[in-house]
């Protein structure tokens, strides 16, 4: 009898949390039913579950688990993967295979040259390996992709079935005998709910700025300067070759861990920033933080194409709204 009472006792300690959780730091007895305890208690799961999804996206993305990420946590619905999309400052990849060829693919292939370029610049034979085992040489040096999330603003739809969400990342990006850079950004994401289970819908990186920086190990350069920044397939402008080689000189000593800043990297400038799939749009959206609202529609904002971008690609949104329909 006692293990009983304490259990509903513990049940009821965890409702009240979940309602302060909410911003209700007071509230009498007679005033709420059940039904409005549990959906505060709902909405919580919610924003928890969103925020373990976004994370889950950032360690996928760090250790280059890009196809176990889109099968795991991006959407698998028809109608949902019709209207998937990736932006970034210049546009948006549309749609699930769209978005497949370009962050599954694309980073396939450009870890693999990675792998070769860090083998040769360190003498290492790889005549005669297959990619698997070039890119296991590569595994424990390789990339750093960590975009870290901060400052979660998670508005879930009062019908639960999709939610909008921000976070601001300063990130890391470095390559193995290559500069790194600082990355500082914005993450707007929407999530819609399959199956009783959140997924990624829309996801836009609005990037501020890139910094480049070397570090040298015990007293041995891990870069050389002038080199374009790690990720970019592009050229380093003279400018900021100059400006890095003349910073990696000043903050370079013997011993120790050091770090040269340097001049911030033109993005725009690069290839990576701008070549895009032919499902490809331009976009002049505008950061926004998310607020509360009743339920979905395509022509309020959200982090995703507009209902007119859409429309441009043939994409009909009837068939998403049909789907949706309660």
């Amino acid at each position: 009898m006692k293990s009983k009472v304490w259990k509903h006792l513990i049940s009821l300690l965890c409702i009240v949390a979940l309602v302060a959780s909410l911003g209700i730091t007071a509230w009498a007895a007679d005033e709420l039913t059940l039904e409005d305890v549990a959906a505060m208690a709902q909405k919580a799961l919610d924003q928890q579950e969103i925020q373990n999804i976004m994370s889950r996206h950032v360690m996928y993305h760090c250790y280059g688990e890009h196809e176990e990420e889109m099968e795991e946590i991006w959407v698998q619905e028809y109608e949902n993967q019709m209207t998937a999309s990736f932006g970034q400052n210049q546009g948006f990849y549309v749609g699930y295979d769209s978005i497949w060829e370009a962050y599954v693919d694309g980073h396939d292939t450009s870890w693999l040259s990675s792998a070769k370029s860090y083998c040769e610049n360190n003498g290492i034979d790889i005549s005669g390996m297959t990619d698997d085992e070039i890119l296991e040489i590569y595994g424990g040096v390789g990339q750093l992709l960590l975009h870290v999330t901060t400052t979660a603003i998670i508005e879930v739809a009062e019908d639960g079935q999709t939610a909008k969400a921000f976070w601001y990342s300063p990130g890391m990006i470095a390559e193995s005998g290559q500069s790194g850079n600082t990355i500082w950004e914005a993450y707007g994401v929407d999530f819609v709910k399959e199956d009783g289970e959140w997924k990624m819908w829309h996801l836009h990186m609005f990037t501020d700025f890139m910094g480049s920086f070397y570090l040298t190990l015990g007293g041995s350069s891990s870069g050389g300067g002038g080199t374009a920044p790690s990720g970019s397939s592009g050229e380093a402008s003279s400018e900021t070759a100059e400006a890095t080689d003349n910073s990696q000189q000043e903050w370079q000593g013997e011993g120790g861990s050091q770090v040269a800043a340097s001049t911030v990297h033109d993005y725009l400038s690069s290839v990576q920033y701008y070549e895009f799939s032919s499902d490809r749009l331009r976009s002049d959206m505008e950061i926004f933080i998310p607020t509360g609202y009743d339920e979905w529609s395509f022509d309020d904002d959200n982090y995703g194409p507009t209902a007119e971008e859409y429309e441009s690609l043939g994409i009909d949104l009837s068939l998403w709204y049909e789907a949706h329909q309660s």
